[in-house]
């Protein structure tokens, strides 16, 4: 990846993995089988919990396929790695002067899942400027409607 074009996006535009992704014949499977997969997601993930909130929806996304990933995701993955090499100078700052008065921002898809058609939320909670807290996960149970998955995400 040292030689890799950095990418501006931590996804590519209108991305969409699916269980069909996956490999479906042995030979597909053998092919992914030594490529380290889960070692770069693992070190996608540790930024992501230490500083880079940034990643968290590509980790999320990224994780649902750890156990069997094809090419696609690999192909992707590959993507955020370019990304990371692009934005190294990205971080949580925090400012002295700022108040301390906590705010933050919720958001949720709409069955972004297209496998099964569940929505991913999101939170990101700040506090002298510097994000304190931030997660992205999928939603247990499928939202009939955007208003539902946002009322989910929000509750």
């Amino acid at each position: 990846m040292a030689e890799a074009k950095s990418c501006s996006t931590p996804l590519p535009p209108g991305i969409t993995l699916s269980i069909k992704d996956s490999p479906e014949t042995q030979d597909e499977a053998d092919e992914i089988k030594g490529i380290p997969y889960r070692e770069a997601l693992g070190s996608l993930m540790w930024l992501q919990v230490a500083t880079r909130p940034d990643l968290s929806y590509t980790v999320n996304l990224l994780s649902h396929f750890a156990h069997n990933p094809g090419q696609a995701y690999w192909n992707v993955l590959k993507h955020a790695l370019s990304y990371v090499k692009r934005t190294l100078d990205y971080g949580i700052t925090y400012f002295h002067n700022l108040s301390l008065r906590p705010f933050g921002y919720i958001d949720s898809d709409y069955a972004g899942d297209v496998d099964g058609w569940k929505s991913t939320e999101g939170h990101m909670f700040f506090v002298g400027g510097g994000l304190v807290s931030s997660a992205s996960k999928r939603q247990e149970t499928v939202a009939l409607s955007t208003v539902e998955a946002e009322y989910m995400a929000f509750t």
